[in-house]
Order: structure tokens, then sequence, then C-alpha cells
């Protein structure tokens, strides 16, 4: 112990100063992040041993703590190395593939801009990425190049722009002068529209340089303006044709309607109304006022119809009577469709009733009716023809199609693990080729080779899964459809 120790005064006052200084510089040291630093502040410590006078257990007894301290020290920074050069290695071989891959992209992508940036992009990654300096060195100088030969790319293709822009330029000038020449002279104003559209869809596609497209562009839709100004001009030409047909042809329809609603000189009124509508046909009214015209006399064609009808002294009498009759079969049939399980005779039973239709002497609206339930007797068989099979067939095909999906959920889940098994396996045996070329450190190379055995078993064994779940889904498959076969 200290007491028991008999020192002179200046061994003494040595051993407390550099005592003091030890523990002072030891506190300090365990507070930094920088081991280089950690490591200077004690050698400095170090050097006040020599030619200090202490007594030997003093000497002993510091210069051991002092050793203490070094061990640790020396054994943070060889962990820090290690750190480094682990991540260096793996920032290598991730960096290396992505300057594979700018360089390729250099030599065959169509796109300079997406490869430009692409190989910003790369160059980013070396910025405060831990690599080996002959590493950097090698890729950054790999991506340099693929910089120079893109900057060359670009220079040819833009010369090739150029002499292509000139040449294009010269061709559609010619196409779109010639183009406005023909919409100032033509009356055809669809055709000139179509060329000029085809004109613009060239110009659209074209490589041309911008004060090109846009001088082009200017000329087409100047040419279009004028198109659509002849375009305004013929319309209200057209609307003012239009609108004095209408006049005349109006009041004659109309003449004709009243006539067919009270006149008997049935074959006249229907000459007439032929002729009116030949000259609808062939005259040049809107479309607003040909539907309006033509909606009428088709409304009196049909009030001529019904009069001619009702005009033949029977015609009430017998269609009543066939109402009567028709209606009771539709009700018959409307019943069966909506009760009976006799599937097949209610639909001959439903065609019968339908055939009857044929020829029969109705007043419109009740033909019309009964037609349209004896449709809905057709739809309502139909829906339970349908439903009948449908159920059947459904909970055997439903439990079926949701095994599917279940299996083929589960074959999707194992490929997705296998591409991870490989891209681990890739690691392990690049990590395996470092340590091999290092020479160092046998107990990590037999962990590490032991990993690769036992990744590539797993993968085998979910390769025997999928192997094993798509043939159960084949079998699946051809128990749902066996016509697949």
């Amino acid at each position: 112990m200290d007491s028991d120790r008999i020192r002179d005064d200046e061994s003494l006052r040595n051993y407390k100063e550099l005592k003091n200084k030890l523990e002072q510089t030891i506190s300090k040291v365990s507070k930094l992040s920088d081991l280089r630093e950690a490591k200077g502040l004690l050698i400095e410590v170090q050097q006040s041993f020599k030619g200090l006078k202490l007594q030997r257990e003093d000497r002993e007894e510091l210069y051991n703590k002092l050793q203490d301290n070094f061990a640790i020290i020396n054994q943070k920074i060889n962990d820090e190395r290690l750190n480094f050069e682990n991540e260096a290695a793996l920032n290598y071989f991730n960096i290396k593939n992505k300057v594979d891959e700018a360089t390729y992209m250099v030599h065959h992508s169509r796109d300079s801009k997406e490869t430009w940036n692409f190989l910003i992009e790369v160059q980013s990654l070396f910025k405060g990425a831990k690599l080996q300096r002959e590493h950097r060195e090698t890729l950054y100088a790999r991506l340099q190049e693929a910089f120079i030969a893109l900057k060359e790319i670009k220079d040819y293709e833009n010369k090739s722009f150029v002499a292509e822009a000139v040449q294009n330029y010269s061709q559609l000038k010619q196409g779109v002068d010639e183009g406005i020449e023909f919409c100032n002279n033509t009356d055809d104003i669809r055709g000139a529209k179509d060329r000029l559209i085809n004109l613009q869809s060239a110009l659209r596609e074209a490589v041309l340089t911008k004060e090109q497209r846009d001088e082009l562009h200017t000329k087409i839709q100047t040419a279009f303006d004028f198109i659509n100004l002849r375009k305004e001009e013929e319309t209200e030409k057209n609307t003012a044709l239009s609108e004095t047909q209408y006049e005349d042809l109006s009041p004659k329809v109309k003449n004709l309607l009243a006539l067919a609603q009270q006149s008997n000189d049935f074959k006249t009124i229907r000459e007439e109304l032929k002729l009116l509508q030949t000259g609808i046909k062939d005259s040049g009214l809107l479309w607003e006022q040909r539907h309006e015209l033509q909606t009428i006399l088709q409304q009196t064609f049909e009030i001529l119809n019904e009069r001619q009808d009702a005009d033949r002294n029977n015609y009430t009498k017998e269609a009543s009577e066939n109402y009567k009759w028709l209606k009771s079969l539709v009700e018959k049939g409307l019943l069966q469709a909506e009760e009976t399980h006799e599937y097949k005779d209610t639909r001959e039973f439903l065609k019968k009733i339908q055939s009857e239709f044929k020829g029969i002497k109705m007043i419109k609206e009740e033909r019309e009716e009964l037609y349209s339930r004896l449709q809905s007797a057709f739809e309502i068989l139909n829906t339970r023809v349908d439903e009948y099979f449908h159920t059947k067939k459904k909970n055997w095909e439903v439990r079926m199609q949701y095994k599917l999906a279940e299996t083929n959920t589960e074959i999707h889940e194992l490929k997705a693990s296998i591409e991870r098994d490989k891209e681990n396996l890739s690691e392990l045996e690049d990590h395996l080729d470092i340590l091999k070329s290092s020479g160092k450190d046998n107990t990590a190379r037999a962990g590490i080779e032991a990993r690769i055995i036992s990744a590539k078993a797993g993968i085998e064994k979910k390769l025997q899964e999928i192997n094993r779940l798509e043939k159960e889904m084949q079998d699946l498959k051809d128990r749902i459809d066996p016509s697949e076969e």
C-alpha cells in the first residue's frame, strides 16, 4: 500500500504528478471518438516516464495501468479497422455493380439524358462511402471513362440530330406549303382539314429543332384558322338555306298530319307522305329540323295506318277478341315461368305463344303490352334456369378456386424467398472470396462455408416444394375444367 512505501520527497512528488496526469488522460481518452488522437495522448504520458525518478513499485503500478489503456485503445482500433474493411468490401461490390450497369447503359441505352442522370447518381455513391483507396481509384476511373464515352456519344447524336432536322425541315416545309396552297384553293373543307391534321401528325413525330417545329406549327395553325373561318361561313350559308327549306316543308308536313287525322282519302295522303319523305331526305336541313319533321311524318304514317285498320268493319272486334285470347296465354306462360321446374317444356310453351303474335290483328298498345309481358316471362325463366345451374356448380368451384388462389400465393412467396436466399448466398460467396484472398481468420471462413451449404440446401428444399405445389395446382385445374386437357 502507498502508506507502507518509503519515498523520498522527489519520488513522492513525481509519483503524485504522474498519477494525476495519467488519470486525467485516461478520463479524457474514454470520451474521445478519435482513437488515434486517444492513442497519441497515451503516448505523451508514456514519454513522461522517461528519466523520471520513481520508486520501482510506483513505476510498475502506473505503467501497467497505462498499458491496460493502450490495450483497450488498440483493440478498438483493430475492431474499427475490421469493420472498415468489411464495410469497404460491401461498398465495393455495390458500387462496382452500379459502375458496370452505368458502363453498359452508355453503350446500349438510347436515352442519353436518362443515362447521364444515372451516371451522376452513381458518382454520388462515392461521397462518404468507405472504400479501399485502390478500389475507389479504380471504380472512379471507370466511371469517368463512362462519362467521357457518353459525352462523345451525345456529341455524335447532336450532330446527327442537326443533320436529320435539316433534312426533315426541308421535306416538311414543302409539304406544309403545298398543304396551305391546297387549303386556299379547294372547296373540300373536310379534305383540307384532314390534310392539315396529317401534316400536324407528321410534324409531331419528326426530328426538328424547336425553332423549325414552331415555325411550321405556326403555319399549319394559320391554315387551320383560315379553314375554320371558311367552315363558319359555309355553316352560316347552310343555316340560311336550311331555314328557307324548313319554312317551306314544315307547313306541308303539319298539313298532312291534320289530313291523316280527318280525311278518308288514305291513298292520296300516303303518296304525298312518301314525296315529302324524299324531299326531306334530299334537303339541306339541320339535324334538329330534319329530326322534327321526320318525327311528325312517322306520327302521320302511324295515325294513317291505325285509321285504315280501324276503318275495317271487323277490325276492332277481332282485335279485342285476339287480345283477350292472347292475354290468357301470356298470363298462363308468365305463371308457369315463375313457378314450374319443367324448364324445357315451359320454354317451348313460351315460344309457341310468341309465334301467335305473328300476323294477328291487335291494337298496337295492346300488342306491345302483351309482348312486353311475354318477354318478362322469358327473362324470368332464363334467370331461374341460370340460377339453377349456377348454384349447382358454384359451391364446388368456389372451394376449388380458393384452394388454387392459396396455392398460387404460397408458390409466389416461395419464389420471392428463393430470390432473397440467392442474394444472401451471393453475398456469402463474395465474403468467402474476400476471406480466402486475405488468408486470415480460418474460423470465420469455416462459419461462412457452413452458412453457404445451409443456404444451398434451403433453396433446393424450396424448389422441391414449388414443384409439388405446381403439380397440385395442375391437378386442381384439370378437375375444374377437364376440357383443357
